[in-house]
């Protein structure tokens, strides 16, 4: 077999592979030969059938299998002879085959990138003091007591700023309703029984104020005037009227911070459970400390090599992003049309984040293999039952999900990621944050 080798980029190569006219005849041989054994021509019983007629019968089939396993078997071998790490899948192409000639075909591939690696000994970073003040504590105990708050029913006045109001209501624009105009976003248009938080920038710009005096059971219309760039574009400019009905007034209710709101909490005083919070609080400060201790590590190393990417990589770091992105994004109410705005801003986030993510993921595994660290059996087993703890499933039923969508090697990159990190940070040099 013969392989040569051409640069078409940065991290991108073109292989160009002959396969001798000897090795094609005899893997078309072998190939004849299976066929034979099944072959079931008229007056042969299978496996009876002269090898000619065989051939002429199943000649195109054949020159297919004979490429399914020559194409595969010598990309591999040329990879591992020409010592190539290649990334992704090669793009095959130029497939020049006849019977009893060489088979000759190029395959491009990406390949990781070359670099040296910068010190990663003793590294600068600085460690920041952690503090919990007082105050901290209020808030976070705040925080608790308004996830606990009651909702009660207002009697006897009117609707004011900072009540919750349910209402239902229907809105119409030019004569249509708001429903149709814009049938993707039907909460804009119509709702029953809807809870609104009374605040001037709530819903929809006004509309809140036009509410203000209302008694439960009252009736009120909402005046609407669009603005030109409102994001849902049918509604973009329109005069709308909502015509409201006030169901009912609520007023959210804190719990008191006594000894029984601290035992709801599992603590036995508002004390302990101001300690509580206390330690709470300053535990995940340390989690984002040893974080942040981590991020600048890799930002130093970033900083210290520069180098190519294969493009193939980015093009899929990039897109998984974006999908991410676009995910959170819709989950907190983003809008389509929103998105569809920022899709350039996004985009380009993106392609950054996602160029800054390779670029560490293979400096770090480069200190990986220089030091040696691996990744064991045991190590894998433990995070998987990690993971499916904290997903309610069972170990076994996770491992063959990720067995099935390919998702192993992931585990082990992020288990060898880690203990790379804390190699760097048991090597670093840790000064007090100025």
């Amino acid at each position: 077999m013969s392989v040569t080798i051409e640069i078409a980029g940065p991290c991108r190569r073109k292989l160009r592979i002959e396969i001798s006219a000897e090795r094609v005849a005899g893997t078309r041989a072998e190939m004849l030969r299976e066929f034979r054994q099944v072959a079931a021509l008229p007056g042969f019983r299978p496996g009876k059938a002269p090898e000619p007629m065989v051939e002429k019968r199943y000649a195109k089939e054949i020159d297919d299998e004979v490429r399914k396993k020559l194409i595969p078997e010598s990309y591999r071998e040329a990879v591992a002879e020409q010592k190539l790490q290649v990334v992704g899948m090669p793009q095959i192409e130029k497939v020049e085959y006849q019977p009893g000639q060489a088979m000759v075909y190029t395959a491009t591939v990406d390949v990781a990138p070359e670099f040296s690696v910068p010190e990663y000994k003793g590294i600068t970073v600085e460690r920041k003091e952690i503090t919990v003040s007082d105050e901290d504590v209020t808030k976070m105990l705040d925080a608790i007591r308004e996830q606990q708050a009651d909702f009660v029913d207002v009697e006897g006045r009117a609707l004011k700023t900072g009540d919750f109001a349910v209402i239902n209501y229907t809105g119409i624009a030019d004569g249509k309703p708001i429903a149709e105009l814009a049938p993707d976003n039907k909460a804009l248009g119509t709702d029953e029984k809807f809870w609104i938080l009374v605040e001037s920038d709530s819903f929809l710009p006004g509309f809140c104020d036009q509410l203000l005096g209302a008694m439960p059971g009252e009736k009120r219309q909402v005046l609407i005037n669009f603005a030109g760039d409102f994001p849902q574009k049918q509604l973009a400019g329109r005069k709308a009227t909502y015509f409201v009905d006030v169901v009912a007034i609520k007023e959210k209710k804190l719990p008191e911070l006594n000894d029984a709101f601290a035992k709801k909490n599992s603590a036995e005083s508002v004390e302990q459970l101001k300690e509580e919070v206390r330690k709470g609080i300053a535990n995940e400060r340390e989690a984002e400390r040893e974080a942040g201790l981590r991020n600048q590590l890799v930002e130093h190393l970033l900083k210290q090599t520069q180098f190519d990417l294969p493009d193939s990589l980015v093009a899929a770091e990039t897109r998984s992003i974006v999908y991410e992105m676009v995910r959170e994004n819709t989950m907190r109410g983003v809008s389509r049309e929103e998105l569809e705005q920022r899709k350039n801003d996004i985009y380009g986030f993106a392609a950054h984040n996602a160029r800054e993510r390779l670029r560490a993921s293979f400096i770090l595994d480069a200190i990986a293999e220089k030091e040696g660290i691996s990744v064991a059996e045991d190590e894998v087993k433990a995070r998987i039952a990690q993971l499916a703890q904290r997903n309610r499933t069972t170990p076994d039923r996770l491992k063959a999900q990720l067995v099935e969508h390919d998702q192993m090697g992931q585990i082990e990159d992020e288990i060898r990621v880690g203990k790379t990190l804390d190699f760097l940070m048991a090597n670093a040099k840790v000064e007090p944050a100025k």
